[in-house]
């Protein structure tokens, strides 16, 4: 046996490279929240106040409700029996799938068989899942394009830039509690358009949408003939009206529904949502199949909770309507509340479980100036605008407690008294 050394390497090797370079793709894309938010808390807060993190999107942050007791009962006999602890198909287990399709066949009165059910490592897994399927491959003549709306949720946009789609944002109105504008919608679609994502209810808006307003989307992709991917993770979070699934108004469109765990059931460290397809006429098979062979990648989410989950769905409908009622309360104080302070203006809030706020010229700070200087002086930790598309808004979290709440408005409040200039 030679020695290492004496092994002549082949000429197109040892003519390959001298030295290492060890590279990275060049498709992938960062997450912009994450740079943001260190330009915002860069500096420490000169206040002696407690910071309030009115921020970020997670529901746990701050004991805002307990988790449904059957979910915990549920997760700890499945680990105490050592019976789930081995692989499961790719798409989940048949029970897992029939269980979400009781699920859906309850809240959303839409009927799905299991085969059209494809379980996650949650919301956002289930969305890049649909991206790789959905867009086909850039060549020399053709790029495809998928439309997005704006504002939006941050992660649309990182996802589809690995990709090398064409991104397309449609506008959202303010003026009117965020809806779709239509016209601007129908423009953006073309004969490379491969899918149009709605999001409802809305994050960042806190909007929700109408039966009837949804119908005209609807008609839009109809006539357009593209699928729609409806990002539904906030699905039957509203007040005032209610939640109206996408998938119950088509008769033709292909509608790719996601949905999870983590919002409404309050578990977003689980990792646990699915893609359910919506496929009246057939005419989505491709994209149904394509998932199934997508999930065989990586077989599959957790074991445990997927032997859970028919459990964990049967969650009883007064819990929903205990934590609808605080984010409702919440949306409630917090809106007329920064409605009452020179300089900011909000849409009321229907859905979801943010409040997005528009920051006045008088103020002459930029979304991200104005935040980090909130930060600063009032330790209060809300989300600029900009990282949705929403220049000159920022976001806050109405999943706290009402005391942090009526705090965070307090400290806007002195903050706009101090940087707000009179007309």
């Amino acid at each position: 046996m030679p020695y290492i050394e004496d092994i002549i390497m082949p000429p197109a090797m040892a003519s390959a490279r001298d030295q290492w370079d060890i590279r990275a793709s060049s498709l992938l894309s960062k997450n912009p929240i994450r740079a943001t938010l260190a330009a915002v808390t860069g500096t420490p807060p000169d206040s002696d106040q407690p910071v309030i993190n009115l921020a970020l999107g997670d529901p746990t942050s701050s004991n805002l409700y307990p988790p449904p007791p059957s979910t915990i009962s549920a997760i700890t006999r499945v680990v105490q029996t050592s019976s789930s602890n081995g692989y499961l198909h790719g798409s989940g287990s048949l029970e897992a799938r029939q269980a979400v399709c009781e699920y859906h066949a309850k809240w959303d009165k839409v009927d799905y068989s299991p085969s059209a059910v494809i379980l996650t490592h949650g919301a956002s897994h289930a969305l890049d899942m649909i991206f790789n399927v959905v867009v086909p491959p850039s060549t020399s003549t053709y790029r495809p394009n998928l439309l997005i709306p704006r504002p939006g949720f941050a992660l649309y946009r990182t996802q589809l830039q690995s990709l090398g789609v064409e991104i397309r944002e449609y506008e959202c109105l303010p003026d009117r509690d965020w809806e779709i504008n239509l016209i601007d919608l129908a423009r953006c679609c073309d004969e490379n358009t491969v899918g149009i994502l709605v999001t409802n209810p809305s994050n960042p808006c806190g909007s929700n949408f109408s039966r009837s307003h949804l119908q005209d989307i609807i008609h839009v992709a109809e006539r357009a003939k593209v699928p729609i991917i409806a990002d539904e993770i906030y699905a039957h979070m509203t007040w005032d009206s209610d939640f109206v699934p996408m998938a119950r108004l088509s008769s033709s469109v292909p509608i790719f529904t996601l949905s999870g765990l983590s919002k409404r059931f309050l578990l977003p460290g689980w990792r646990f949502g699915w893609v359910v397809v919506h496929d009246p006429a057939g005419l989505a098979t491709a994209v149904t199949d394509g998932l199934h062979m997508l999930a065989n990648r990586i077989l599959g989410p957790n074991s445990l909770v997927q032997a859970a989950l028919p459990e964990i769905l049967e969650t009883p409908g007064d819990w929903f309507e205990g934590l609808t009622s605080i984010l409702a309360r919440n949306a409630k104080i917090t809106h007329e509340g920064i409605n009452g302070i020179y300089g900011l203006v909000a849409s009321a809030p229907r859905g979801a479980m943010y409040l997005l706020i528009g920051i006045s010229s008088a103020f002459n700070l930029d979304d991200i100036e104005f935040s980090r200087l909130l930060y600063k002086e009032q330790a209060l930790f809300v989300l600029p605008g900009s990282c949705f598309g929403a220049a000159g808004y920022f976001r806050i979290s109405l999943a706290s407690t009402a005391d942090a709440l009526d705090e965070a408005v307090r400290r806007i409040g002195v903050f706009s008294s101090i940087h707000c200039l009179p007309a």
